[in-house]
């Protein structure tokens, strides 16, 4: 790892804009998990499903009421400890941040007036608490488990795009796929849906918040597979033109993207063409097809969806082998 002095311009915009990535997505889980989960006992998985179902038996005994904050931050540290042991200093350090900002955000939404009447007013509306024998509309149920969910899965989203990780059962999952081989899909799977029939059997009349639970674990799939792809989406421009170099000229100038120059042959008549191949980030979509379509209206290009581009003007390179050995051949 490049110490910060060493790092050149752009690998300091990277790291942070990377780094506000991470501390804002803590912040949208912790945020997503205080105001719609947890007024209701929705068990979602994660280490807030596992506080929630250890807060309603121990929470009024031993921490005055609320106890989830408390619970997470606890089990947050020791799977860190957990992780940098089995798992190396490089893994610890990933998760580093998520572990420090997310326990302090989620203490904040739970414990600050504004934020607790707030989650109240959307957990309870149209309910009658001083009623000992309220019931919660399914409505109200539905609404805090999607948007639970909503945001939870923008939080993980913002940290994967960052190159962070939310810490917590990653660590548990993590440790499943080094050491028993099991796949992270599935081991994810496996601990959220233990959680969760956890929390349907374990707290009474919980069956229902737990379904809302399940709806809202999907919600969050559906997030982090949209934002994640999305913000990892570039664009590759193939564009043939009589009048390439003035489009070669305008992309490096006005949109800092450089250009490959393909010399090809046309499959009807034989005529050589070039063809110029430019990658650049999604938000310059529009201005490049505005470049193309003012140098040259007649020009024939067609537009491809990357996942990723990588290198210099995007995100800079990471090979995930420290060292690569060349073993020379030997001669007899």
């Amino acid at each position: 790892m490049l110490s910060f002095k060493k790092m050149t311009k752009l690998e300091k915009k990277f790291f942070f804009k990377n780094l506000f990535l991470i501390i804002f997505g803590c912040i949208s889980l912790a945020f997503g998990t205080a105001l719609f989960l947890t007024k209701l006992n929705i068990v979602a998985g994660g280490l807030s499903g596992i506080a929630i179902i250890i807060q309603f038996f121990i929470g009024e005994k031993f921490f005055g009421g609320q106890s989830i904050d408390i619970l997470v931050f606890i089990f947050t540290w020791v799977l860190w400890i957990l992780g940098l042991i089995t798992l190396g200093k490089k893994f610890a350090f990933k998760t580093l941040i998520a572990t420090i900002v997310y326990p302090l955000a989620l203490s904040l939404f739970l414990r600050v007036p504004v934020f607790i009447k707030a989650s109240e007013m959307i957990a309870f509306y149209g309910v009658n608490i001083e009623d000992p024998d309220y019931i919660v509309p399914i409505g109200n149920l539905i609404i805090c488990g999607i948007f639970g969910g909503v945001f939870i899965g923008l939080g993980v989203a913002m940290n994967f795009a960052g190159g962070g990780s939310s810490g917590g059962v990653d660590v548990l999952i993590a440790i499943a796929h080094k050491y028993l081989g099991v796949k992270e899909s599935i081991a994810s799977f496996v601990i959220d849906s233990s959680i969760i029939i956890c929390g349907m059997f374990i707290i009474p009349k919980n069956v229902v918040p737990s379904l809302n639970g399940i709806l809202s674990a999907f919600v969050t799939a559906l997030m982090i597979e949209y934002f994640y792809n999305s913000w990892q989406t570039s664009y590759q421009a193939d564009i043939i033109s009589e009048n390439w170099q003035a489009i070669s000229d305008a992309a490096q100038n006005i949109l800092g993207r450089g250009a490959t120059i393909i010399n090809a042959e046309g499959g009807y008549r034989g005529d050589k063409r070039v063809i110029l191949r430019v990658v650049f980030d999604k938000t310059q979509y529009k201005a490049m097809r505005e470049i193309v379509a003012k140098l040259d209206p007649k020009a024939f290009m067609t537009f491809t969806q990357t996942f990723g581009a990588y290198g210099e003007g995007f995100t800079p390179n990471e090979s995930p082998v420290k060292k690569i050995k060349k073993t020379k051949k030997k001669t007899k």
